[in-house]
């Protein structure tokens, strides 16, 4: 399956919903300018959505790693939510379970944002 995505807006919260396989660069270039563009408006509160992502490389962390780091220079969070095992697996050898609020839905996902309100 080839890699798609979706930028929504839940209220406050950005969605960003990620399918398929991410493993080239260049499927994931507009996703960091409509990141910027959401930045720019002020929006700094993202959730990564990986729950129908089947496979990833160090090309989808290094996306999801940058916009942490954008969201958090902005005063905001990136929580990733609902990464299957072998994603999550990922996650944790590289270490970067420990850097990122990980939880196990969406909806877990928006209920961390709603406690830190």
């Amino acid at each position: 399956m080839a890699f798609t995505y979706e930028l929504l807006k839940a209220g406050e919260i950005n969605m960003l919903n990620m399918k398929g396989k991410l493993v080239d660069k260049a499927e994931a270039v507009e996703i960091s300018v409509e990141i910027d563009e959401q930045l720019a408006e002020g929006a700094n509160k993202f959730v990564v959505d990986l729950s129908e992502l089947d496979y990833m490389n160090s090309t989808g962390l290094n996306i999801i790693i940058n916009l942490m780091n954008k969201s958090r220079n902005e005063g905001g969070e990136t929580i990733v939510a609902g990464a299957k095992p072998r994603i999550k697996a990922l996650f944790d050898v590289t270490k970067l379970s420990s850097v990122f609020t990980m939880k196990e839905s969406v909806k877990e996902a928006q209920s961390y944002f709603d406690q830190l309100a």
